[in-house]
Order: structure tokens, then C-alpha cells, then sequence
């Protein structure tokens, strides 16, 4: 079995480690846009610069950096003025985080220009991005040549079992909670071995814990151990990881496929912020979901994807339709509202527990209309809604198949 596994990962590496050429490629877009900062404090950084990114999937950073005593609100207004003059006559497009940053495209690849601010230590941070120096240079002091290598299997394992980002739409593992893990545990094997015995909550003890965390997964920051690194990891996200782990450890083969999904689809016609949509789209899929419970619809599962700048809301349930009535449970027949249910209800009978039933006519059995009203986004949008039937998207795919890649 130890050897058929290195086999698949010797196969998955040939495939994941990017190419000299495109190497080349990066560093040369990259050079042209640092020559227009000259003269700024700039420094690469991102899985590039670690020498962990994956072939095709490149993430590259450029990072601006600014005198810590001009504050986090210089950052968003002269700092990025800044910035985007010299920048002037690319593709260039604003993006959120903790504060806008730019994405250049530039041949066809896109480099993130992240302004921050120059600290001393991690532990001095006023914004997130400012450690970023810090995770760069241990990461690169503790990885070699195999060692990125055995970080990039891992992220291509992750990527692949539907838990790779810290962002809110996945809450799963960050670039750098991989190259943690990789780190504490010596390989990408010996990670899925720890992983797949992990009872939360797990610590990780690169360092000692700066101060309590209350979460699934513990890694304190090696460049600040009052922070969580892996706080954005779910619960669910670290029980699919250890189930992938486990199965893939002993037999990791395809599942069967199987359907009837109702998709919503949601076309943004304005600028957004990528964690706030997400976070609407989050709080919508929990109030369909409730919406179709309460009218009797069985759900099985659900989710979301997205791809062509759309994001798919996924809700799988038992059957599609639904009868046109409903029993309604009434009272207990001794209590004096059984007369008011009865004056009220034409079919009306007692159950062998006592207490009164009726049918009622639902007041609504579509599922699409449920899940229709019960999207809250703020942001202008679109709406198309469909059954999954037949599908190619990767991601549809999985959800569609329902039991994931990594079963058995």
C-alpha cells in the first residue's frame, strides 16, 4: 500500500509543481510592475515567493510597505492613491480585505499590490497583512526543496476534498495553516497520518500558545502566538480533511453519482466585497433551508459554488414535490382551545396520542419559490433557478455525486 501511495503522489507532484517556463513567466510580470514602484518599499511575498504555489494557481504578492506611524487609514486612501498612480496604464481593479488592495493583470497572470504597514515583530501587526513579512521568513527558513514539495501535495489535497481557503465561503485551511501542518508533521503523509487520529480540539504546539483559544483546530502563529492561525477552520471542514485523510490512507477510490438538485443561480451586477457577499449568501442558504423544512420538504444537503462570476446555491432534498396539503397537529383533546382547532379545521380527527390533527392546504409548495424569497442580498443581482441534471462543473460534480472523491 506505501508503495502504490508514493506512486500517486510522484504522479500528482509531475502534475502540481509549476514548470521552469512559467517560473520565468511570473518573475518577468513581476519585475515590470516592481520597476513602476521603484523607489516604494516593496517586497514579494504570497506561496511564490515560499516556493509553495501550485502550477496554474499562482499567488503572488507584492507588498507596498509604509512607516507604521501613518496608521491603518493611510493605507486605504494616500497609500493606495499612491500606488494606483504608478500603476497607471494597467489592467488594474480594486479589491477587499481587511482594506482594498489592487489586483494587476498583466500576460495573464494577476499579482495582488497589498499596501501595509512596516512593523518590528508579528506580535506588532495593525493590520493582518502586516505579519505577512514574518510568515515568509519562517516558512522559508523552515522548508526545503521537498519540504515545499510535500506543502504543495497537501494543498492539492485539500484543494481537491473541498477545503482549501480560509475565506468565508470555504472556512477551511489557509496557504499557511499548509505549510504549518507540513511543518509540524515532516511530510504530506505523515500530516494525514496526525489528521486522520484528530479528535478537536487539536493543538498544533509550533509554539506555545500566547494566550486560550476556544477552536477545532489550535495552531498559535509562530510569529505571534496570541493569534490562532487555523481560526478560520470549521468543524466541518476539519472532520472532511480527517475523513479524507483516513480513507485515502487505506483505498481512495470514486464514489456513485447521485441527483435532483434544485440550483439558484446568482449573477452580482455590482462591485462586492467577496467575504461580505458570502456572508449574505451563507445567511440565505440557512433561511431556504428552513423555509422548505417548514413547509415539509425533506433536505439531504446543501451548499454553494462558484465559477463564471456566479455564485450556485446547491439544495438537495428527497423529492422535489410535495403534496398540496399538510397534517397540523393541534392540541391535546382536554385542553379548552381543542374547540377553537375543531371551529377552525374541516378535517379533523384524533390521533392515538390524544391530541388533535387536520389537513391544511399549504400556503406554498414550491421549492423554488421558498428558496426565491428567501434570498437577502444586498447588492444588485440576477436569479435564475434549475434542476441539476447533467453537469460539468467540478464543483457541481462533487456536490452532485454526494459521496466525496475520497470515499470509499
Amino acid at each position: 500500500m506505501e508503495e502504490r501511495i508514493r506512486e500517486v503522489l510522484e504522479t500528482v507532484l509531475s502534475k502540481v509543481k509549476p514548470t521552469e517556463e512559467e517560473e520565468k513567466r511570473i518573475i518577468s510580470v513581476v519585475e515590470r510592475i516592481r520597476d513602476l514602484l521603484r523607489g516604494l518599499d516593496v517586497e514579494v511575498h504570497g506561496s511564490f515567493r515560499k516556493g509553495t504555489w501550485l502550477r496554474g494557481d499562482t499567488d503572488v504578492d507584492l507588498f507596498v510597505f509604509f512607516p507604521k506611524e501613518v496608521g491603518k487609514e493611510f493605507l486605504s486612501k494616500e497609500g493606495l492613491d499612491t500606488i494606483k498612480e504608478r500603476l497607471k496604464g494597467l489592467e488594474v481593479k480594486m479589491a477587499y480585505a481587511e482594506h482594498p488592495y489592487l489586483i494587476v493583470s498583466l500576460d495573464g497572470i494577476e499579482v495582488d499590490v497589498v499596501p501595509a504597514l512596516r512593523v518590528g515583530e508579528g506580535s506588532e501587526a495593525v493590520t493582518a497583512v502586516d505579519r505577512t513579512p514574518f510568515h515568509t521568513m519562517y516558512v522559508t527558513s523552515k522548508l526545503d526543496e521537498r519540504g515545499r514539495d510535500q506543502v504543495r501535495l497537501l494543498k492539492r489535497f485539500l484543494k481537491g476534498v473541498g477545503v482549501y481557503g480560509a475565506e468565508i465561503k470555504v472556512l477551511g485551511f489557509s496557504g499557511y495553516v499548509s505549510e504549518l501542518l507540513t511543518i509540524y508533521y515532516g511530510s504530506f503523509l505523515e500530516v494525514l497520518k496526525g489528521a486522520s487520529k484528530w479528535r478537536p480540539p487539536v493543538k498544533i504546539p509550533l509554539v506555545e500558545e500566547g494566550r486560550q483559544f476556544e477552536s477545532p483546530l489550535i495552531i498559535p502563529d509562530p510569529v505571534d502566538p496570541k493569534r490562532n492561525a487555523a481560526a478560520a477552520v470549521s468543524l466541518r471542514s476539519m472532520a472532511i480533511f480527517s475523513l479524507a485523510a483516513r480513507e485515502f490512507l487505506v483505498n481512495p477510490n470514486v464514489g456513485p453519482v447521485l441527483g435532483d438538485v434544485l440550483v439558484t443561480e446568482v449573477e452580482v451586477l455590482e462591485p462586492f466585497v467577496d467575504d461580505v457577499l458570502w456572508g449574505q449568501m451563507r445567511k440565505s442558504l440557512d433561511k431556504a433551508i428552513r423555509a422548505l423544512e417548514t413547509v415539509g420538504f425533506k433536505v439531504v444537503d446543501y451548499g454553494a459554488c462558484e465559477g463564471n462570476g456566479k455564485v450556485y446555491l446547491l439544495i438537495q432534498m428527497e423529492s422535489a414535490h410535495i403534496g398540496e396539503y399538510t397534517v397540523y397537529k393541534g392540541p391535546p383533546f382536554y385542553l379548552e382551545t381543542s374547540r377553537d382547532f375543531i371551529s377552525k379545521n374541516f378535517h379533523v380527527w384524533v390521533g392515538e396520542d390524544g391530541r388533535l390533527y387536520s389537513l391544511k392546504r399549504r400556503h406554498e409548495s414550491s421549492p423554488e419559490t421558498l428558496v426565491g424569497n428567501s434570498l437577502a442580498l444586498k447588492y444588485k443581482h440576477m436569479v435564475r433557478q434549475y434542476w441539476l441534471k447533467e453537469v460539468k462543473d467540478p464543483c457541481m460534480k462533487l456536490f452532485l455525486r454526494k459521496r466525496p472523491l475520497w470515499l470509499k
